[in-house]
């Protein structure tokens, strides 16, 4: 698959086949994320592969709507260190988030070059997952990615627009030399 289509099959997945996901597929996928650009090339995110079915039941507890991370495979959760990056943007917004996204991103865009389904949680409740995983102060989840092989019309587009694909048209969203909207 190249480029462009990966980027145009990637979709959220609501729910995902009980099979493993081999090892290779996801040191790809993390292999991604971390070659990720981030401010300065600070790297602040740190990830928490989780397999053990126990640990997953309880961060999809963490979650309304955690259902997807409970039954599949794999488990990623993507975390911010506030504390390496001390950037802001604009002058009002730490950049940490940011860098986290990006590489949030790259991984889920490898899953799907792996032939993989994942979604982006950020629907959760942080003091839940940071004590289920141990996870220290300073160091905030962004996003919970379950991950796996999806389960026959588990994948959806993101909504109805005017190009059929659930996207805005180009002239909505894009201008050039100044912002007209």
């Amino acid at each position: 698959m190249d480029f462009q289509e990966t980027i145009r099959a990637q979709r959220p997945c609501s729910q995902y086949l009980p099979r493993p996901v081999p090892d290779e597929k996801l040191r790809a996928m993390l292999s991604a994320a971390r070659l990720a650009p981030s401010q300065g090339n600070l790297q602040p995110w740190r990830f928490v592969v989780v397999m053990d079915d126990d640990r997953k039941r309880m961060i999809a507890q963490a979650c309304p709507r955690g259902r997807p991370v409970a039954e599949a495979p794999v488990v990623v959760v993507a975390f911010s260190v506030e504390e390496d990056v001390p950037v802001t943007v604009g002058g009002y917004i730490s950049a940490y988030p940011l860098d986290v996204a990006v590489a949030v991103h790259q991984l889920r865009l490898a899953a799907t070059a792996e032939g993989l389904a994942t979604s982006w949680i950020v629907d959760f409740h942080e003091d839940k997952v940071r004590a289920v995983l141990g996870v220290p102060e300073g160091i905030h989840p962004i996003a919970i990615l379950p991950i796996g092989y999806a389960a026959d019309g588990a994948t959806g587009n993101n909504g109805s627009g005017a190009n059929g694909d659930g996207r805005k048209s180009p002239n909505e969203i894009i201008a050039y030399n100044e912002y007209p909207w």
